[in-house]
């Protein structure tokens, strides 16, 4: 088993991260780009696959041409993921290239499935691809997350799961196949009723904050006994980017986004990246 670098200096500094709590005092960005100057190359690599959530909202908005704001939360600029794209290559990762390229020429990955799911599909294909240990398991796990409260809306509100699920394993198998509350999944996955339990919760502000918990939770499960390794270190990472997302977040803006979530069900996975962890 190949030993992993360890970065005493930079852990011991991390401050200590709630999300009720008022106010951390350091940015996402200001950190991404202290650990670009303290990690090892081959470590910040693997911080930049943290951030393509972000780079596959703005190649959604750049090609279907929506008047967003470009995220700069993403690994690539707007001049860079344009030039990536004309120059087919230029540092972008594969999956955008090969999603972008089936959008132009209106040629569906999966014909069955949104553009918004068939990226989503590329890119945790990828994700898993290029990853193990720490962050294929959290990867893992945010994907089964995602399809499991999708089935669970979806089941609540009578809408159709067809093209809704990502990837093909025994969570989707049990989707697809069972009628019980649980999917019959609670013996393999234990969060199954705090999940349920979750999905039940009127208040949708409250509700996304339980997801929340129910993620730093399983981080911290993972990254327990990694103290000064690059896996400590993702998984402040990943707390700081949900926590930052969470500061910016109001009931208001919470009940738009729901409306918004369940509107647009039949056509996509990704939730509202303001409750992605």
């Amino acid at each position: 088993m190949k030993t992993k670098r360890e970065y005493h200096y930079l852990v011991a500094g991390l401050p200590d991260i709630v999300i009720d709590q008022g106010k951390v005092n350091l940015k996402v960005a200001d950190f991404k780009e202290e650990l670009r100057e303290h990690l090892h190359p081959n470590d910040f690599r693997l911080v930049g696959l943290l951030f393509l959530r972000f780079d596959n909202l703005n190649l959604l908005n750049l090609l279907q041409k929506r008047e967003e704001p470009w995220d700069t939360m993403g690994n690539f600029s707007e001049e860079q993921m344009t030039q990536g794209l004309n120059d087919q290559g230029a540092g972008l990762p594969s999956y955008l290239l090969a999603f972008a390229n089936a959008y132009r020429e209106s040629a569906p990955i999966v014909s069955t499935m949104s553009w918004e799911n068939q990226l989503a599909k590329l890119y945790y294909e990828y994700l898993l691809s290029k990853t193990e240990g720490f962050l294929h398991e959290w990867f893992t796990f945010d994907r089964d997350v995602k399809n499991l409260l999708t089935a669970m809306s979806a089941r609540r509100h009578g809408l159709s799961l067809g093209g809704q699920l990502v990837g093909r394993n025994d969570v989707t198998a049990a989707i697809d196949k069972s009628h019980a509350r649980d999917f019959g999944l609670s013996n393999e996955y234990p969060y199954i009723e705090r999940l349920l339990k979750i999905e039940e919760q009127p208040d949708i502000v409250e509700q996304e904050r339980d997801i929340a918990h129910l993620k730093w939770d399983y981080l911290e499960d993972l990254i327990t006994f990694n103290y000064f390794t690059i896996d400590k270190i993702l998984g402040f990472l990943l707390k700081l980017i949900s926590y930052e997302r969470w500061a910016m977040l109001d009931p208001a803006k919470g009940r738009v986004i729901f409306k918004q979530k369940i509107e647009s069900m039949e056509h996509s996975l990704e939730f509202p990246k303001e409750f992605s962890v």
